[in-house]
Parts: C-alpha cells; sequence; structure tokens
C-alpha cells in the first residue's frame, strides 16, 4: 500500500460523506466541524503509529550508545593513554550504523572481548591489592590514600575502574609506602619499648608497676602491642612519664650537687673527700638523692655555726651593689635586714634575695648608668683641673726634692681643658635625653644619692662657668677678696677702672674656699644645692639691700688682680683661674671658649639692664665709671649669690 491509494481512499470517502450532509440537510458550518472532527481523528490515529516507530528507534539507539560508552570506559579503564578527544571525535571505529540491529549486534560482541580483557586485568591487580591490605591491617584505615578495587569474592568491578599501567605503577607505589611505614612503626615501638625498659632499670622501678606485656614483647614481637597511632601515643606517654621522672631527679640532684658544691667552696672541703663522695654517689637512684640531701644538710649546719662570715660576705657585695646604683642613704635604709646583727639563714637568704634582685636592676639601668659615670667623671676632671688651677706658683717653683719640674703641665692642662669644653655640653645633653626618657618610661625621677640627677643638669646650665682670669705673675701684687667686705673706705676709682679692664671687664672667679662637701661631685663642683642656689638669687635680686645696711669694709689694697666674688646659696666653690701669665707676656694663648664667654657677658649685659638697685650713691660718683665691689658677707652666714655694683647694676653670678 503506497500514499496514493491512501490519498484516494480519503478523497473518495469525504466526497461520500458530503453526499450524506446534503441528503440530510446538515447546514454548512455544521459541515465544517464534523469535517474538522474527521481530519483530527484520522490524524491522531497517524501520529499515534508514528510514535510508537519513533521510541522502537530510540531504545535500539540508546542501546547502542550504551554498548559504545561501556566499551569505551573498559578501553580507557585498561589503556590511560587514549586522550578523550579520540572518542568524542568517534575516531576509534564505534559509531552508530543502520540498520540498528545489526549495529547493536556488532557492538554487543566487542563488548564482550573488552570485558574479557579487563577482568583478567583486574585479577592480576587484586593480588597486589590483598598484599597491601594485609599490611594496612596494622595501620590506620585511613593511612591509604589511593583508591583499592573491591577483593570480595565475586564482587563485580564497574568498568570506570582505572586498570591502566598507571594506576598498577601508583598502586605499586602505595603498597611500598604502607610497607615502609608498617616496619617504621615496628622499629618505633621496639625502639620505645627498649627505652621503657631501661628506663625501669635506671630508675629501680617497682615489679609491681612494670607493663609485662612491654617487657614481653618489645624485643620480639613489636606489632603485638600496635603499630596504630593511638598505640604509639599511649607507649610515648609511658616513656615521657618516665623521662620527666628521670629530668625531674636529674634537676634535683643538679640543685642539690650544687648547693653542696656550694657550701664545700665556702667551708674549704677537701678535694679529696669531694671527688670519694661524688664518685659514690652517681646515678638518679633514690639512695643517690637521699645522700645527697644527707650531705647539704651536714653541710647546712657547719653553715649555720658561721653564718656571720657568710654574712658579711653579703654585705659587702650589697655595699658595692648600693655604691654602683648611687643609693641614698634612705633608699639603702629602706633594706633593714643589712643593719640587723642577728644572723640566721632567713637574713642570709634575704640578703641573697636583695643582692638578685640589685644586680637585676643593675643590668636594666647599665646604659643610664654608664651614661651618669661619664658625665660624673667629666665634672670630676674638671674640678681637679679647677683645683690644680689654684695654685698659682705651680709654673714658677722648682720640683721637690728627687722630683723633676715639668715644664708641659700648662700644656695638658689646656688640652684637658678644651676636651672637657667640647665633651661637656654634648655629655649632658645626651644624658638629659636619657633621663627623661626614662622617667617617661617608669614615671619617677632617676636619682643619684637621693637628688634627681635632671637637677643636677639644670643647675649646671643655670650656673654655666665663667671666662677664665688671668693671675698675675710673681712680680705683681695680689689679693685675696676677704671673706666680707664693707663700705667704710671709698674704693680707687682709677684703679678698679683699669683693674676692671683687664681682658674686656670681664668677671673673674672669687678665691673663697668651699664650705660644704657634697657627696655628689656634681653638686660640689658647681652651686651646691640648685633648689637653694636658685632660691637665693632670686630673694636677693628682688628685695636687694639698702646701702645703709652693708657692713664697713677695711681699705682696699691698690693691686688687685681682675677677680670677681662668685657666691651660691650653700657652698661658695673655689678660685677657678685657669691659667697663669707672667705680666709682661704680650701674647696670650688661644682660649677655646672665648666665645662660650662672650655669649655670657652679653646675657649679663641684658640682666643689667632690666634689674636696678634702689636708690645708691650714683649722684656722689658723678660720670666716673663705678666698678664691682666686694662681695658682702654677714658675719654667721654665706655671701649674697647677686654681685652688686656701684652704678645700681645687679653682677652676673655664674
Amino acid at each position: 500500500m503506497d500514499t496514493s491509494y491512501l490519498s484516494q481512499q480519503v478523497t473518495t470517502i469525504i466526497e461520500r460523506l458530503h453526499g450524506f450532509f446534503d441528503e440530510i440537510g446538515v447546514p454548512s458550518h455544521e459541515r465544517d466541524s464534523r469535517e474538522s472532527e474527521l481530519f483530527s481523528a484520522l490524524s491522531e490515529t497517524l501520529h499515534n503509529q508514528l510514535n510508537l516507530v519513533a521510541k522502537e528507534k530510540h531504545d535500539l539507539t540508546e542501546e547502542a550508545q550504551r554498548l559504545m560508552k561501556t566499551i569505551r570506559q573498559m578501553e580507557r579503564s585498561l589503556d590511560d593513554t587514549r586522550p578523550k578527544d579520540d572518542y568524542e571525535a568517534e575516531k576509534d571505529g564505534l559509531k552508530i550504523t543502520y540498520p540498528l540491529l545489526k549495529c547493536i549486534e556488532r557492538l554487543k560482541q566487542k563488548h564482550h572481548t573488552i570485558a574479557k580483557l579487563h577482568r583478567e586485568r583486574y585479577e592480576q591487580v587484586k593480588k597486589l591489592v590483598e598484599a597491601l591490605e594485609s599490611y594496612a591491617s596494622h595501620l590506620e584505615p585511613a593511612f591509604v590514600k589511593i583508591k583499592l578495587p573491591p577483593t570480595a569474592p565475586k564482587a563485580d568491578v564497574p568498568p570506570t575502574f582505572d586498570l591502566s599501567p598507571t594506576y598498577v605503577t601508583k598502586l605499586d607505589h602505595e603498597f611500598t609506602r604502607v610497607y615502609d611505614e608498617y616496619n617504621k612503626r615496628v622499629a618505633a615501638v621496639a625502639q620505645c619499648g627498649e627505652e621503657i625498659i631501661n628506663l625501669y632499670s635506671e630508675l629501680g622501678v617497682p615489679q609491681a608497676q612494670i607493663d609485662s606485656q612491654i617487657v614481653k614483647f618489645a624485643r620480639e614481637s613489636p606489632e603485638q602491642l600496635g603499630l596504630h597511632k593511638e598505640d604509639l601515643q599511649r607507649l610515648a606517654a609511658k616513656r615521657d612519664k618516665l623521662v620527666s621522672e628521670k629530668q625531674q631527679r636529674e634537676r634535683k640532684l643538679k640543685e642539690l650537687r650544687s648547693a653542696v658544691e656550694s657550701l664545700w667552696d665556702r667551708l674549704g672541703v677537701d678535694e679529696a673527700e669531694r671527688k670519694q663522695f661524688l664518685a659514690s654517689n652517681r646515678g638518679v637512684g633514690i639512695r643517690q638523692i637521699n645522700d645527697f640531701e644527707h650531705e647539704l644538710a651536714r653541710l647546712n649546719e657547719l653553715k649555720r655555726q658561721n653564718l656571720h662570715i657568710f654574712v658579711e660576705d653579703a654585705r659587702f657585695k650589697l655595699q658595692a651593689l648600693w655604691d654602683g646604683l648611687y643609693f641614698s642613704e634612705e633608699e639603702m635604709l629602706d633594706f633593714a635586714p643589712a643593719f640587723s646583727d642577728v644572723y640566721s639563714d632567713a637574713l642570709l637568704s634575704a640578703h641573697e634575695q636583695e643582692i638578685a634582685r640589685l644586680e637585676a636592676l643593675r643590668e636594666q639601668r647599665a646604659p643610664i648608668l654608664a651614661a651618669v659615670d661619664k658625665h660624673r667623671s667629666i665634672i670630676q676632671d674638671r674640678e681637679d683641673l679647677e683645683k690644680s688651677s689654684q695654685d698659682a706658683s705651680r709654673l714658677m717653683s722648682k720640683g721637690a726634692k728627687g722630683e723633676k719640674r715639668d715644664p708641659g703641665k700648662l700644656l695638658r692642662e689646656e688640652k684637658q681643658r678644651k676636651r672637657i669644653t667640647k665633651e661637656l655640653p654634648k655629655v649632658e645633653a645626651d644624658l638629659r635625653k636619657t633621663l627623661e626618657d626614662w622617667e617617661e618610661e617608669y614615671g619617677r625621677p632617676f636619682c643619684v644619692h637621693g637628688h634627681r640627677y635632671l637637677d643636677e643638669l639644670d643647675a649646671v646650665q643655670f650656673r654655666a662657668p665663667p671666662p677664665r682670669s688671668k693671675t698675675p705673675n710673681a712680680l705683681s701684687g695680689t689679693r685675696d677678696a676677704p671673706k666680707s667686705a664693707g663700705r667704710d673706705a671709698k674704693p680707687n676709682l682709677g684703679q678698679s677702672k683699669s683693674a676692671g679692664t683687664l681682658r674686656g671687664g670681664n668677671p673673674t672667679r672669687s678665691k673663697t674656699p668651699t664650705a660644704y662637701a657634697n657627696r655628689n661631685p656634681l653638686a660640689a663642683s658647681t652651686t651646691g644645692h640648685s633648689a637653694r642656689s636658685v632660691g637665693s638669687f632670686a630673694s636677693t635680686a628682688s628685695r636687694p639691700m639698702s646701702r645703709q645696711e652693708y657692713p664697713t669694709a677695711p681699705p682696699i689694697s691698690r693691686q688687685t688682680s681682675n677677680t670677681s666674688s662668685v657666691m651660691s646659696g650653700s657652698h661658695v666653690s673655689g678660685s677657678e683661674n685657669w691659667e697663669t701669665y707672667d705680666s709682661n707676656s704680650e701674647n696670650e694663648e688661644a682660649d677655646a671658649t672665648e666665645a662660650y664667654y662672650a655669649k655670657m657677658k652679653h646675657q649679663q649685659s641684658q640682666f643689667r639692664q632690666t634689674v636696678k638697685r634702689p636708690g645708691t650713691a650714683s649722684g656722689q660718683l658723678g660720670g666716673i665709671k663705678r666698678i664691682r665691689e666686694q662681695p658682702i658677707v654677714e658675719e654667721g652666714r654665706e655671701g649674697s649669690e647677686a654681685g652688686w655694683t656701684d652704678d645700681g647694676s645687679v653682677g652676673s653670678t655664674y
């Protein structure tokens, strides 16, 4: 039957249908509706038949694709070198052909051949997997990192499981890794068990506390003790516990031995006796510990009988630390045991603890203490130089009997003076910054012998040294400034004027001797206690004395050097003549501090313009140039720090 016959039959049926509609008298719109129903039923029947055939074709196609996919999976499982694009481009010869039934038959035959090869390869791999699992069973289940095929009897191997030569190589490497780990853990268990057994013997552990399983299997069958990580950790914990016990005993013995040897040294025990005791007490057993404890108790009893010697030795060290840390008397007195005369172990222990604390404090303050030491050393050098310069005859007189004259002394003094002038400002600046940083960090002042050292530095800057004065030679008359001067006798203005103009009229230092010696070289070399000095200066400047209050002074010698007084609140420094010159000398050596003293002179002149005395005898003096008077020192009191002058100005102080 072809389509023309079917078309003719449809045409004939439609014509007869229209005849029946005419005979019946069916309206035209109803005819169209009935014809549509006929065509729909006919179309549905045709489509139903078509769908059945199409479904059959689709099922056959899917079966062919499934066979092709399985074949390709097994081929790739056996050979992983084949690239994916070969399958995707169908270059392997596998494709769907028509008729489908013949294509499916051909694919089934090829599938059977590949499945046989796949099964043979699996049997080879299975033997290696079983050997690997035999060693891996002693390890953790998660230790094996490679995926293993099923090894159960009659187990089906998925076609996608990798059985390629690459997988076989990886499986062989994994077997080697598992085997090595197995042997490694067996060795670790054996070693750990051996160490435990040795520690049992070394520590003298009682039989009741010994693990019999370790003693039984540690050497012959270590795997019987377990090779899992938990088993290894359990053995390691037992070993570590024994090692810890041994270390504790060793530390105990070390402490005991250190204490015993220290007492041996203090008590002077004979060396042969020491060696004999140590030789008979080797090891970490309980007996050795007991013997050391007994020896320590015996030595402590001897120490108790000689306790006063140890305490005095500790106090000697303590005093050295106090001196190195510049402690004040109050800070020393804070440690009351240092002044106790009741010797005891507690007293010695307190001394030793205090020594340890001070040594740590000295280590902590090492940088700032070094800076303070350097500054105080320079200050001490300056003081020594000042004392040496007070002796005007040191360069004129001959050397003592048996001593040679030192012609280079003046040059050395000048070099030392220049060095001090150069280094002291820099050292003070660095020390100031160090002290400020320290006080900011610790929130308390840094004190030297009970006084804040920053205040000492401030006092040094406030009391800067005056210019050098020239001491006349032996041919010129000399005069020491009296301790107290009055105004009964008028000074010779002409002579005073000429004396004041020597070296630009700069004031020079007084020769008043030092009235008070402080333990602090910094305070002794400047103005004594800075607080008192500043207060005295402010008091004198704000409330000057009237001329009627001045005491009567003796007549002033006509031959004077250009000296002026330098007074402090509680301490008057000695003469600071830096050098001695011959009166006829015309060539003066270079002064390294001339610029500094010129600056000080300028500041003094500005200060005189701002501070004026009340009414004086300036009207009587007229236009004659005024000179400075000698410092006024009342009986029983120290001299004023404000050097008054006849012209109503306040003289400068240093």
